[in-house]
């Protein structure tokens, strides 16, 4: 291996383990120790020793700057967590600007205070109107990034931001001169300004994604975001290594390949970099694409593997926490699995393949599919990881689409370059690159539809069928078979096996008496049950959570064989019951929706709400009298709420029963609804608790708990600023001799029955 590949990737080794394993007080000393390690087993000189010394010396330059960036930044600032002050700095990019705040990112300027990277939260309107270079001064309360919602969040520092900063007062914006290097942003902001001017409404947000990395707007087209996710197709919108190579690839196309072209294209392709935010794959592409094009120049051969490592070492170097991004991850992961394995199967593929005119278009194919699978081997684990999901008809899905994402790709840049000076010219372009975006729109919702078109790995069996697919591979990689036939009786049999495991998980949750679950939607609320071949949700929604509730709500319901909901019931109109509704309508076909009538909407949720029940044809019945339903074997007793009080009081409660196993949820009524339930209704002898409001102490009196004589309480929560669940609860559930089960410590709760 390349001395410089040994001491890249034994350096970002050191960084990993630093980063997610060791503690940050033990790095100076490991680092001592493997300094030491390496000297004197470089003093021996022996030749063979010394790939060894090259990659101890590298683990111990990782250990100890991996400590110092972090006493220089993370460390500095930690002192700050917590405090109220006035900032000041210059904006670094064009706000993101949402329904009721803005986000600034910010290099913090001010006497004794570090210059890092900073995002400002604030609520004042002026902020939408900043620019690259532009400086805003306010008062606001900082805490530290590496922490959000109570858990580790790598995201922020990953892209060199150790503070956020929350507005308290309105900003004392000012005008900044102009700046050089706010030069890239202003470009990729004009471009999103062309883009929006060109194209049609519907694909000008997935042209902003495929040209700038842009996504806010795609992120709110739920289902055609979930479509693209769930066909595999996300990372097209991810600047990446693909984008730069349509780049340099249409600019070798006008300037033609020479020395003059290749150092123009360089430069080109570092400004798209720089245009795109400078991502950590965006920059792992930059780099291995400058040396792929210096290559010639210097009539020197490319090497993939030095030239990854090379990227890999530069990113570390100027940010060693960027370890943690996961698109650093997956890019890398990537272009591994394509340098180890994509080339083995695109020969083998094709080793048979006769001359035609055929075989043009037919080779192309397969090397697309066998890039797509090359990029899987590596990648596949990391999804998992991170979001618990695996797209398994993805090949499928680029060897259908990729094309035409080319295509998309240069007609679009066309587009915007032309559309600048020709606006007739541009739409021109503009419309029929939209064709071609419409095309994959097709493709990606045609796939998503398929039942297995995506996998979940945090399900019963996921991790198993996992283990098992890669067990099966590293068998048949030292088999001594045909390597075609390799291919085919690898995916088969990955096919086939998930294909089964499935079939057993839905049959076991199918053949069971019932099933009840809390799904864990952070500090929110959403309740399943299951029996036979009925679903019955409970609220569908979850707040200071990084995880869309319907998002998590779906994935367990289809990973337990479901894909149709027979009625979801409201309590109420609090985000935190209801703001996952939405995305759980792309998920899973729901036969009704269930809402108190005249219930106050103070989050402005029940116009998404109806909004996502038209698209999806679901209808909506409004309750203001106490109604029995049933589906199958599930009977619910839901009790309306009275006429007159707060949101809280006016919930939806009721008694959903499957045989005599008997479950009570209040939503988040107080003790006063609490007392009419007991007076008004026989709610003796049941089983199963939902603690009302969270664990509030406003809920779940000792009245109630004496006369329901359950035995079992589950509270739905997550990290809240509350102080759910409360401990005056949680006594009072112990002291009536309830099991007490929370989804912020327990995960998903699930009872099931026989």
């Amino acid at each position: 291996m390349p001395v410089l590949a040994i001491l890249a990737f034994s350096y970002a080794a050191a960084v990993a383990l630093a980063c997610f394993l060791l503690p940050f007080a033990w790095l100076p000393y490991l680092s001592a120790a493997f300094l030491v390690l390496g000297i004197a087993l470089a003093r021996m000189k022996r030749k063979w020793l010394r790939p060894a010394v090259l990659s101890i010396l590298a683990i111990a330059f990782g250990f100890g700057w991996y400590a110092v960036h972090g006493l220089l930044t993370l460390e500095r600032v930690r002192p700050l967590a917590g405090e109220t002050l006035e900032v000041s700095g210059k904006v670094l990019a064009y706000p993101a600007v949402y329904d009721d705040y803005t986000s600034l990112q910010l290099r913090l300027e001010g006497e004794g205070l570090p210059a890092v990277s900073i995002r400002l939260t604030t609520e004042d309107p002026a902020a939408a109107a900043l620019a690259p270079g532009d400086s805003v001064r306010c008062q606001a309360k900082l805490s530290l990034a590496d922490e959000r919602y109570g858990d580790r969040y790598d995201a922020d520092l990953a892209k060199g931001i150790y503070l956020r900063a929350y507005g308290k007062s309105e900003l004392q914006p000012s005008r900044g001169a102009f700046d050089l290097g706010t030069l890239p942003a202003r470009l990729a902001h004009r471009v999103t300004e062309l883009v929006q001017e060109l194209f049609p409404a519907d694909t000008a947000p997935f042209v902003k994604s495929l040209l700038m990395g842009d996504r806010r707007d795609l992120y709110e087209e739920v289902g055609l975001y979930h479509s693209l996710r769930r066909a595999g197709l996300t990372h097209i919108v991810a600047v990446s290594g693909m984008h730069v190579a349509f780049l340099v690839s249409l600019l070798q196309l006008l300037l033609g390949k020479n020395r003059i072209s290749s150092l123009l294209c360089i430069a080109l392709v570092w400004l798209f970099v720089l245009m795109t935010g400078a991502g950590p794959s965006a920059v792992r592409a930059g780099v291995m694409q400058t040396m792929l094009l210096l290559a010639p120049v210097f009539r020197r051969e490319n090497d993939p593997v030095t030239s990854l490592a090379a990227a890999l070492g530069l990113i570390l170097l100027w940010n060693p926490y960027a370890v943690a991004s996961v698109s650093l991850q997956l890019s890398f992961g990537a272009m591994a699995g394509i340098m180890c394995l994509s080339q083995r199967l695109d020969e083998a593929l094709s080793l048979r393949l006769p001359d035609g005119l055929l075989s043009g278009p037919i080779r192309t194919g397969i090397g697309v599919f066998s890039s797509s699978l090359g990029v899987l081997v590596f990648t596949v684990p990391l999804m998992a990881l991170h979001f618990g999901t695996v797209s398994v008809l993805a090949p499928v899905s680029n060897f259908l689409c990729l094309w035409s994402v080319s295509a998309i790709f240069c007609l679009s840049a066309a587009s915007c370059a032309v559309g600048a000076i020709l606006p007739v010219v541009g739409k021109g372009l503009a419309w029929l690159a939209s064709w071609l975006v419409r095309y994959l729109f097709l493709v990606a919702k045609l796939i998503s539809s398929i039942p297995m078109a995506e996998t979940y790995t945090d399900g019963p069996v996921g991790p198993a069928w996992l283990i098992f697919c890669y067990l099966f591979l590293a068998i048949l990689l030292f088999g001594r078979i045909r390597p075609s036939l390799k291919i085919l009786i690898c995916v088969t049999a990955t096919m086939l096996s998930l294909l089964l495991t499935n079939a057993v998980v839905a049959r076991e949750y199918r053949d069971a008496q019932g099933v009840f679950a809390a799904v864990d939607v952070g500090q929110g609320q959403c309740l399943a049950v299951m029996a036979g071949e009925d679903t019955v949700m409970v609220d569908c929604g979850g707040i200071y959570s990084l995880d869309n509730a319907g998002e998590r709500a779906g994935a367990y319901l289809l990973s337990r064989g479901r894909m149709k909901i027979d009625a979801l019931i409201l309590t109420h109109l609090h985000a935190d019951h209801c703001n996952g509704v939405p995305m759980l309508l792309e998920y899973a076909d729901v036969g009704s929706i269930l809402i108190p009538r005249d219930t106050p909407d103070e989050d402005h949720m029940l116009e998404e709400i109806l909004n996502a029940a038209d698209a999806h044809a679901v209808p909506v019945t409004y309750l203001d009298q106490d109604e029995v339903f049933r589906w199958g074997r599930i009977e619910a007793s839901l009790f309306a709420p009275p006429d007159l009080g707060d949101v809280n009081e006016r919930c939806l409660t009721g008694v959903i029963s499957v045989g005599d196993y008997d479950m009570l949820f209040t939503g988040d009524a107080p003790k006063s609804v609490e007392r009419e339930l007991i007076e008004n209704y026989d709610l003796r002898d049941l089983e199963l608790l939902i603690v009302g409001h969270h664990g509030s102490r406003y809920s779940s009196s000792g009245e109630l708990l004496g006369s329901i004589g359950a035995d079992t309480a589950v509270i739905s929560t997550g990290y809240n600023t509350f102080g759910h669940p409360t401990q005056e609860v949680l006594d009072r559930l112990e002291a009536y001799g309830y099991d007490i089960f929370r989804t912020d410590l327990n995960g998903t709760v699930e009872i099931r029955l026989g």
